[in-house]
């Protein structure tokens, strides 16, 4: 063994004595005490608090909804929206060309009202039909008409029933025909389909544009969708409507850099897509969005919560499982160690929370039996209201694993402790 060696080893040695003596100076135990077989342990209390569980992943800012508008047929566009200017639903969005349409109404109208100028005529002459018939009728009864003069005017009786019914049907072709005219004339104006903004423009005036062009895309932002990427591990604990928190990093500079937005997932792809041989789905999030901070296309982070409780929180160390019972060590009154059974919680690893079998007065007995035990013993200083919060970051993403700083772990959240 060199001198090199040697010297490196004398180096970690004083590294690991420096940590372990950081690590004791800010994870105070109440107290110590050791064991009847010589195990050392410490006195803690449980405190009130929330331990939260989330997943978290970077995502996409998309709009709520949002459509293409496309051109309805070949024209030359006469007005075309601001971009990035707020529209409600019937507002004009862009109008196309639209002289040949008026001329075409025009033409219509006045079809239509030839037509209601033949079917007055038509019933007109039916009337007058049915009179002369009557006449002649009461003629021949009278012996002063033949029966030829009868047949006569019975038979224009039914031409004049068969002009008629052309004349209605000319009518109604001249209804259809000036409601296409009208539909024609309002084709040449697009309007918002629903309040929106208009988020991206195609075209400008005078660009003649073709059957089914993009035009532009129109969206709802008062809420937005925060579409993320879950590997099957996660996403098979995330659930429809699932409460969800977002922030964007864009917006940590600005006055907002403390807000965080709450949100409820509301789709989860059926079907999983492959990306570098890893199943992935797609997660997507709504959030409210009325002061319109979070524009579509900004990427942020996305958090699904899915699990959170709130209750007395001990070290995850302190509880033992046997046969899926957990059990706490308590210290009673009179100084003696006894095992109590205990209802657990939402647990990060390194904090758990107890339902049932503890009160806020109980001495909780937390053993030594390893350096990592120490982190076991809470925080000193660590504010008593606060949350333990794990976000699970999705395998390959750039998003990385975070914590608050209330819970000194950064891993993804697990169960209670093992048995000792």
């Amino acid at each position: 063994m060199n001198r090199r060696t040697i010297l490196l080893l004398v180096a970690a040695i004083a590294l690991l004595v420096v940590s372990i003596s950081i690590v004791r100076h800010y994870y105070r135990p109440e107290s110590t005490a050791e064991s009847d077989e010589g195990q050392d342990f410490i006195i803690t209390g449980p405190r009130l608090g929330v331990v939260r569980l989330g997943i978290e992943s970077p995502a996409l800012v998309e709009p709520y909804r949002h459509q293409v508008i496309r051109s309805p047929g070949q024209s030359r566009i006469t007005f075309v929206g601001v971009l990035g200017s707020s529209r409600s639903e019937g507002d004009v969005l862009i109008r196309f060309e639209s002289s040949e349409a008026q001329s075409r109404l025009a033409r219509a109208e006045l079809d239509y009202q030839e037509s209601e100028l033949a079917l007055s005529r038509a019933d007109r002459n039916l009337e007058q039909s049915r009179v002369a018939l009557q006449a002649a009728r009461d003629l021949h009864a009278a012996g002063a008409a033949s029966g030829e003069e009868v047949s006569k005017s019975e038979e224009a009786m039914v031409n004049a029933g068969y002009h008629r019914q052309l004349a209605e049907l000319s009518l109604e072709k001249s209804r259809l025909d000036l409601e296409r005219a009208r539909m024609d004339l309002e084709s040449t104006i697009i309007r918002a389909p629903f309040d929106g903004q208009i988020l991206e423009v195609s075209v400008q005036p005078g660009d003649i544009v073709g059957s089914n062009t993009a035009l532009m895309t129109f969206g709802d932002v008062s809420r937005v969708r925060l579409v993320a990427e879950m590997d099957e591990y996660d996403a098979v604990r995330i659930v429809r409507n699932q409460r969800a928190e977002a922030q964007a990093e864009a917006l940590r500079s600005s006055a907002s850099s403390t807000q965080a937005w709450s949100g409820r997932v509301d789709t989860i792809s059926p079907v999983a897509k492959i990306v570098s041989n890893i199943s992935v789905f797609t997660v997507g999030a709504v959030f409210d969005n009325e002061d319109q901070l979070l524009r579509p296309g900004m990427s942020a982070d996305l958090t699904v919560i899915v699990a959170q409780d709130r209750g007395l929180i001990v070290p995850a160390g302190s509880i033992s499982t046997v046969r899926d019972r957990s059990y706490l060590d308590v210290m009673n009154s009179e100084g003696e160690i006894e095992p109590r059974r205990v209802v657990t919680g939402a647990s990060d690893g390194v904090q758990t929370v107890i339902l049932e079998g503890i009160g806020e007065d109980d001495q909780i007995v937390v053993y030594q039996e390893s350096s990592l035990d120490i982190l076991a013993g809470s925080p000193s200083g660590a504010d008593p209201g606060s949350s333990s919060f794990i976000p699970i970051s999705v395998p390959g993403s750039s998003g990385g694993s975070s914590s608050s700083p209330a819970s000194p772990a950064g891993g993804g959240g697990g169960g209670g402790g093992g048995g000792r």
